[in-house]
């Protein structure tokens, strides 16, 4: 398929069905991840979402700063900058907004098969910039290191999917993070499943 940015999401379709049901039913699921990073120095820094213990998929995990479910009748764009706002208190500014690849992904949870395709992005936060959720979905905001960030991925405290958006964040911005074999393998699951959104 390809996806326009700027077009009604799903203007073509035939049908719509509740978030809920898209796996028991086999249909995908869409969705905007955005890695928030700031740089100091040669240093990379990551702003990820600590989610709310309250909701019922992926209580108290990390998420990448802001992401949301991709809904028909509004476009990719408009979609993005809901999230951001909802989600983060961010209103998008262009020239911080950076165009990762689309990727496609399958996962086992709840004994249930979920595919998705979430469409990457990459926002650039400064270090005074205050970071408010506003849909009650995130309790926190935590600015991590490469090292801090290798560790929650060590404990499994980030949701799943959120992996994705960083990996490709990686291998666009630093690539001599990872061994040369690791980022072939990286390379192989992008190319295999991913595309550039227009």
């Amino acid at each position: 398929m390809k996806f326009t940015l700027n077009e009604t999401f799903g203007l073509n379709k035939l049908f719509d069905i509740e978030r809920s049901f898209l796996a028991p039913f086999g249909f995908p699921q869409y969705g905007i991840h955005a890695n928030g990073w700031h740089k100091e120095k040669s240093e990379y820094f990551f702003y990820l979402a600590l989610r709310s213990k309250k909701i019922k998929h992926f209580p108290g995990l990390y998420d990448n700063v802001f992401a949301g479910g991709q809904p028909s009748g509004i476009s990719i764009q408009k979609n993005l900058e809901k999230e951001a706002f909802e989600e983060a208190g961010i209103k998008i500014q262009k020239k911080k907004l950076t165009t990762g690849n689309t990727v496609s992904y399958c996962h086992n949870h709840k004994n249930q098969i979920h595919s998705g395709t979430i469409f990457i992005y990459d926002y650039k936060i400064d270090k005074d910039t205050l970071l408010e959720n506003h849909d009650g979905e995130v309790e926190n905001f935590e600015k991590v290191s490469t090292s801090e960030l290798y560790e929650i991925l060590e404990k499994k405290l980030l949701k799943p999917n959120c992996i994705i958006p960083i990996a490709d964040f990686f291998l666009r911005n630093m690539r001599d993070f990872f061994p040369n074999n690791g980022i072939v393998e990286l390379e192989k699951l992008l190319k295999k499943n991913g595309t550039r959104i227009n």
